[in-house]
């Protein structure tokens, strides 16, 4: 009975130091895909991709015409910041991909941390209350509304 232990941990060990690729092959799909792109990328694309600007709430034709669209055609800017409504970001979500070399979506992002229409205190202030459900209310309040208008 020893001899079996010994050599089942010896098998797990080898097993378990085995260099061999075990990631799915959808998994090693992406990469291959991430791989490409990022081949295809200048290194001013590369440092784009971490430029996320704080664009306020812009129209969108002030979108297609401002120096917030050429930079997305550019590939200069990865994300926008404060943009509300899905309407617009929708039309800037166009011009990336449909103006762009390379076609990368952008990220958008707003803090809703103390709410997006309904306006909540501030989480600390929130945490003060001791009362967990009262702060998964507010916070859930504040991810539906942001949600609803186009920010995920």
């Amino acid at each position: 009975m020893k001899k079996f232990i010994i050599f089942t941990t010896s098998c797990l060990i080898i097993w378990a130091c085995n260099p061999i690729d075990r990631k799915s092959g959808l998994e090693s799909q992406y990469n291959q895909q991430i791989d490409s792109i990022m081949a295809l990328m200048t290194l001013d694309e590369k440092l784009g991709q971490l430029n996320l600007p704080a664009a306020g709430d812009i129209t969108t034709g002030q979108a297609a015409n401002s120096n917030f669209a050429e930079n997305i055609r550019n590939g200069s800017v990865g994300g926008l910041f404060n943009i509300q409504t899905a309407e617009k970001i929708r039309e800037i979500q166009r011009i990336a991909i449909e103006e762009s070399r390379l076609r990368i979506p952008l990220i958008f992002g707003m803090d809703v941390i103390h709410g997006y229409k309904t306006v909540f205190p501030i989480p600390l202030a929130i945490s003060c209350s001791w009362n967990p459900t009262l702060v998964e209310r507010s916070a859930r309040i504040a991810a539906t509304e942001a949600s609803a208008d186009g920010i995920c």
